[in-house]
């Protein structure tokens, strides 16, 4: 081999980093973001707060403990952050920095996982970069909240599973399961991989495709005795003091979203995918000049019909209110909320144009950038991409007619896996009796999607489609860079101005209504013994900010703020908009604004 004939070790390393190796170009990638986008910080991002709390507490009493607000079973990412924590002490800086290290794994997983199931390694690492690069994936890798570490003990589980259907050993099987129940041990939805391998080998072997061993199942279940045990030991050290499920008011907006739910989801993973869905378009296109046939009818008729019902589902809240508007002269406005294009989700990490949440109480600050009804043209290439994955999930369970003496019948097998895998994902995010659906949840079924898209585009030996991937991965992910940028530089600028109200101008945090994340981390405790509370969904039902004491310091951005004068501005630029902001810190003037 060449790198056999190459005797300057450096070039030789060059050599293995450039043509072979998997680990080192994620090193690469996650080095230059973090020299491009710092990840030092000593403030918490969303709701990570309430998991570094809990953290905080094993660290000084040695036993674990869930805060009143959480509702992930969080054990294996408080242990892994305490890790971190125990070596280099405790700082949110530190808990952001085990959670990037999670990230790089995960990236790793996926492209692992391409490369199990056949791809070529520049295929595999785009799709790793892809994810890792995501707008949502990268935001949430620069915190502490439990999306990427589930993410990436999920993926890894994936990856061992599909290497246990192309190599039918129990230890791949073992792993697996192992990694799933760590998985589980930060969100319950963990529980889905093993299930989904279960569900396909019990298909498989009941298509006579495939045999599961006695020691293989054994394998999948003896981890999961383990979790029997840590909850049989740890039972109320676990217990939530906030409802697992919360009843909406009515029964039409379960219902409503229930049948938006799956176009919504799909655009959703649409849009995260959309670099594949690029090549996969450019592919069919030559596929078309070459004279060649690109759908049979049935999948023109699946194409289109997912579209038609998609679209449908998404105007379905405006169609009925207007007819209740007309017909019946009632006024529903709950039903105006609903967004008939992307973002679809109400409660959304991804906003017009930048990542949140936005937590400042200010209901106007929004991110520097703009794109108003430049959304139609992302939600219809969404909506393409989207269309693409359930046509590919027909196309797969089309597939299960074959013999298992067919020559492709492992990769069937694999696919069947991440079909069932994505669907479980899809069918977990759908709970009717929690009022809050927010888009990162949709994160679950990212990669099973991606997987099956990317298998999708090796079935051509043409690689026309590299090119554009990796134009439209870097485009995204200079987007995902930019609003990462901003998305610190709003928190490290409010953070700095709630500082300044303290060292400078003496004042106590209990009087100050700020960030939300500020609010939690010093006025949550003292917010729950006021109104005799510990659940997460009384939070904000006292009027004002959530967790906010008294409001007679307030940091915000808008101006004016009426009954306040501006006590000092903090400035901050956003790469986004390319242009300076400012936070500012307002002191009450009149008494009839007080909370």
């Amino acid at each position: 081999m060449l790198e056999t004939l190459i005797t300057n070790p450096f070039k030789r390393l060059w050599h293995y980093a450039v043509y072979q190796s998997i680990v080192l170009p994620f090193v690469a990638l996650f080095i230059v973001i973090a020299l491009i986008v710092s990840p030092v910080g000593e403030f918490p991002l969303s709701d990570d707060w309430i998991y570094a709390k809990t953290v905080q507490h094993l660290l000084e009493t040695g036993q674990y403990k869930a805060h009143p607000y959480i509702n992930a079973t969080l054990v294996a990412q408080s242990y892994w952050g305490a890790l971190f924590c125990k070596i280099w002490g405790f700082s949110f800086t530190t808990l952001r920095v085990s959670t990037l290290v999670l990230a790089f794994v995960n990236a790793w997983a996926v492209a692992k996982s391409g490369v199990i199931l056949g791809f070529s390694r520049n295929l595999a690492l785009l799709c790793g970069a892809m994810v890792a690069t995501s707008p949502l994936v990268l935001q949430l890798s620069y915190s502490f909240m439990t999306d990427v570490p589930f993410f990436a003990l999920s993926n890894l589980s994936g990856f061992f599973f599909l290497k246990a259907l192309r190599y039918p050993k129990p230890q791949f099987a073992a792993w697996g399961s192992i990694a799933a129940a760590l998985a589980f041990l930060v969100r319950q939805f963990g529980i889905l991989l093993p299930l989904a391998f279960l569900i396909t080998v019990a298909v498989l072997g009941w298509r006579k495709r495939y045999v599961c061993s006695k020691p293989m199942l054994l394998a999948v279940l003896m981890p999961w005795v383990g979790v029997i045990g840590i909850y049989s030991v740890w039972g109320d050290a676990l217990a939530s003091e906030t409802p697992l499920i919360e009843l909406s008011e009515s029964y039409a907006g379960p219902i409503l979203d229930g049948i938006r739910h799956i176009p919504v989801a799909l655009c959703y993973v649409g849009l995260f995918a959309l670099p594949l869905g690029i090549g996969r378009g450019v592919q069919m296109i030559q596929r078309r000049r070459s004279g060649g046939k690109i759908w049979s009818r049935r999948q023109w008729s699946i194409f289109i019909g997912f579209c038609g019902c998609s679209v449908f589902a998404f105007w379905l809240p405006q169609i009925l209110y207007w007819i209740r508007k007309l017909v019946f002269r009632h006024d529903a406005q709950w039903l105006q909320n609903y967004p008939y294009r992307m973002p679809l989700i109400i409660y959304r990490t991804l906003l017009d144009l930048g990542l949140g949440p936005l937590q400042l109480p200010d209901p106007q600050f929004q991110p520097t950038v703009h794109i108003g009804e430049w959304w139609w043209l992302v939600t219809l290439a969404a909506l393409f991409v989207a269309a693409l994955l359930f046509m590919t999930v027909v196309d797969r369970f089309w597939a299960l007619q074959g013999s298992k003496h067919e020559p492709h019948a492992v990769q069937q097998n694999q696919d069947l896996f991440l079909v069932t895998w994505a669907l479980l994902a899809l069918a977990a995010t759908y709970n009717p009796f929690r009022v809050v659906m927010v888009d990162r949840y949709l994160l679950v079924a990212f990669v099973p999607f991606v997987l099956l898209l990317g298998r999708d585009l090796t079935q051509i030996k043409s690689t026309v489609y590299l090119k554009p991937i990796v134009i439209s991965t870097i485009v995204i992910a200079l987007f995902s860079v930019g609003s990462l940028q901003e998305y610190l530089a709003w928190n490290h600028t409010a953070w700095a101005a709630h500082r300044q109200l303290e060292a400078k101008y003496h004042v106590a945090t209990q009087v100050v209504e700020g960030i939300d994340t500020f609010n939690g981390w010093f006025n949550s405790d003292a917010y729950m013994q006021r109104y005799n509370t510990r659940s997460w969904w009384d939070v904000g039902k006292r009027g004002g900010s959530p967790w906010a004491l008294d409001n007679q310091y307030v940091v915000a951005s808008t101006e004016p703020r009426p009954g306040y004068e501006v006590l000092e501005r903090l400035p901050y630029f956003s790469w986004l908009g390319w242009k300076e902001r400012t936070i500012a810190i307002f002191k009450r003037s009149s008494p009839e604004v007080k909370n």
